[in-house]
């Protein structure tokens, strides 16, 4: 009888035990299922949200490279690395553009003009042409003042990648010479850009 009673004992452990371990599978997987979910989720909403943002850095990057939107600024910026007779060149290819016969006047012995333009009208114009870092002084202005006897002209222009000094405005306002700073060479080639 004491065998049978150990049986049942042991029998009772076992069918304890099962009922435990049951209980435990029936209790730890979800909590397991769970935790894997968890961390798969949080993976993927990890991984999205990288991709997000290497997708918003690359737009934003190209909205804001460094060229220039305005195709006339990253022409000023190849000017100032002009010489000054490339940059008589590419003025003569501007006022060409607009209309005029221009005749680009020889690089020594200019007598103050480096291009000559005449207009639809016959309207001869003399044109001085500076490539400055600096602001561009009096003496342009005196150049293109006497070039205008020289090559019968009516009009005079002076025109710079920079600014004027109020000196120099202030000659070329006594004596009716236009200057074309930095900002009147934008509109002159924007005014180009769009007639192409």
């Amino acid at each position: 009888m004491k065998t049978s009673k150990r049986g049942k004992r042991r029998k009772q452990r076992r069918s304890g035990n099962g009922i435990f371990k049951i209980m435990s599978y029936i209790l730890v997987k979800p909590v397991k299922l769970l935790i894997i979910f968890s961390i798969y989720s949080l993976k993927s909403i990890w991984l999205l949200f990288s991709f997000s943002m290497g997708l918003l850095y690359r737009l934003t990057k190209q909205l804001f490279k460094k060229s220039p939107s305005n195709p006339a600024l990253s022409a000023l910026a190849e000017i100032d690395e002009m010489n000054g007779y490339k940059f008589e060149e590419f003025m003569k290819h501007v006022y060409e553009q607009l209309g005029y016969s221009v005749y680009h006047t020889p690089k020594s012995g200019d007598q103050g003009a480096d291009l000559i333009l005449t207009s639809k009208e016959k309207t001869r114009i003399a044109v001085q042409v500076k490539r400055y870092s600096g602001k561009v002084s009096n003496s342009a202005v005196q150049e293109v003042v006497a070039a205008k006897g020289f090559y019968k002209c009516t009009e005079g222009i002076v025109v710079t990648n920079s600014y004027f000094t109020n000196s120099a405005r202030q000659l070329a306002e006594a004596n009716f010479i236009d200057l074309v700073d930095r900002n009147g060479l934008e509109k002159l080639i924007n005014n180009i850009l769009v007639k192409l």
